[in-house]
């Protein structure tokens, strides 16, 4: 039993380690679009941008609420019938994506009082036309667990889309070139995984299970609203509360700190979910559990690590008029670490099909930051940050087994029995 727990825990190791290896790569390429923009940009056209990106990652991160949570986690008799009529419901799901987000864009314009947003947030919408092409493909290398794979392909699409935003920008494409940049990541997405080597189930509709995947895609499409509003929260809050310019050097604290270390927890939580399901299908999840959380918190060291290098790369990579404030940076890593504990939790949760009361832990999360920034009305970064950062610790509430303290509140001290 030893042995096999060990080879287990290998396996994920293993994945997870692709996974970040093939993200710090791609990060590396996203620390040239930060020069790249701070350098031909000014502070309020950053500001612009980094909201565009804010808007746009609310509605991407919706994508999730579709039929790859229940792929990866159905059973091998399930799979071929969820699949078909899976990919209907992909290409249902990103039409209405970008019909959405390309309709939303003047609304969300007139809000911010901000115009140059149009553009870019109705022409980021186009990149959801291609992705139903190789969804269930990549739902499926998922489910195989074949994270080496997805992982060099996934970091290529960055890595490109990295390069072609700083190539754009150097052209002097100006705001723009974040949308250019989204629409080469989506045909290299597309040509890379395409071909992909795993069974094609083809396009069906079968109207009790096509309903069974619409009603959990409906459940996770709650979540993952509420998942994509409390993690660009402090965005949309910000570009209120606070002037062009502080925003600007808010939304370049923010790309150049918890960027890296969102992108480190993405990276986890995408080998992590497919290895919980299938511990799950193999009534084998529980005994994994104290296993899970001691490698999430080898995790969450590494963001720990970023704060302490913040110091040194922040001065060593930019320019003055950038670096000023470089102690909301590390702030801002510290304020990404419960976020690590939060997603296992919920990824747990998923696993076993409990999508309410993972609403209920993203909801919990969402209200407690919310709450805290239109309470405090912070008007300069500092204490916009710090505000994030108390809000970000009181999430681990969430992680407190309460159902065990239910006997204390029916107890004859408060008058129960």
């Amino acid at each position: 039993m030893f042995t096999t727990l060990q080879d287990e825990t290998k396996r994920l190791l293993n994945n997870t380690s692709w996974l970040l290896a093939t993200e710090m790569v791609a990060k590396i390429s996203r620390v040239l679009v930060i020069l790249a923009l701070a350098a031909n940009l000014g502070v309020v056209e950053y500001g612009t941008v980094m909201l565009a990106l804010a808007c746009h990652e609310i509605f991407k991160l919706i994508l999730r609420s579709g039929a790859g949570a229940q792929i990866i986690q159905c059973t091998e008799k399930q799979l071929p019938i969820y699949a078909r009529n899976g990919a209907l419901l992909q290409w249902l799901v990103c039409l209405l994506l970008a019909a959405t987000q390309a309709g939303l864009a003047s609304p969300i314009a007139n809000f911010y009082d901000n115009p140059e947003l149009i553009p870019l947030i109705s022409l980021m919408a186009i990149v959801y036309l291609f992705y139903p092409l190789v969804s269930i493909k990549v739902f499926l290398i998922q489910r195989q667990g074949n994270m080496k794979f997805y992982s060099i392909r996934n970091a290529m699409c960055i890595v490109a889309e990295n390069i072609s935003i700083v190539l754009f920008a150097v052209w002097d494409c100006g705001i723009i070139s974040i949308v250019y940049g989204k629409w080469v990541f989506a045909l290299l997405w597309i040509g890379l995984f395409y071909f992909t080597p795993v069974q094609h189930f083809g396009l069906d509709f079968q109207r009790s299970v096509f309903l069974k995947l619409t009603k959990t895609s409906g459940q996770l499409l709650s979540t993952e609203l509420v998942r994509a509003l409390r993690m660009q929260s402090d965005m949309l809050i910000g570009a209120r509360l606070l002037s062009p310019e502080l925003f600007g050097l808010y939304s370049f604290a923010k790309s150049a700190g918890v960027g890296l270390s969102q992108s480190i927890n993405n990276a986890f939580n995408t080998a992590l979910y497919p290895y919980l399901c299938e511990k799950h299908r193999n009534n084998q999840l529980k005994k994994h559990i104290p296993m899970v959380y001691l490698f999430t918190s080898s995790v969450s060291i590494l963001f720990l690590i970023q704060a302490f290098l913040v110091p040194i790369y922040v001065p060593l990579l930019f320019s003055q008029a950038w670096q000023q404030n470089y102690m909301i940076v590390m702030v801002l890593c510290l304020a990404a670490l419960p976020a690590v504990f939060i997603d296992t939790q919920c990824n747990l949760l998923r696993a076993k099909a409990e999508y309410q009361k993972e609403l209920y832990v993203r909801l919990f999360c969402l209200i407690v930051t919310t709450v805290g920034l239109l309470v405090v009305q912070a008007a300069n970064p500092e204490n916009f940050v710090l505000t994030i950062l108390t809000c970000s610790f009181l999430w681990l509430l969430t992680l407190i087994p309460w159902h065990k303290f239910e006997h204390i509140f029916t107890s004859p001290l408060f008058g129960r029995s």
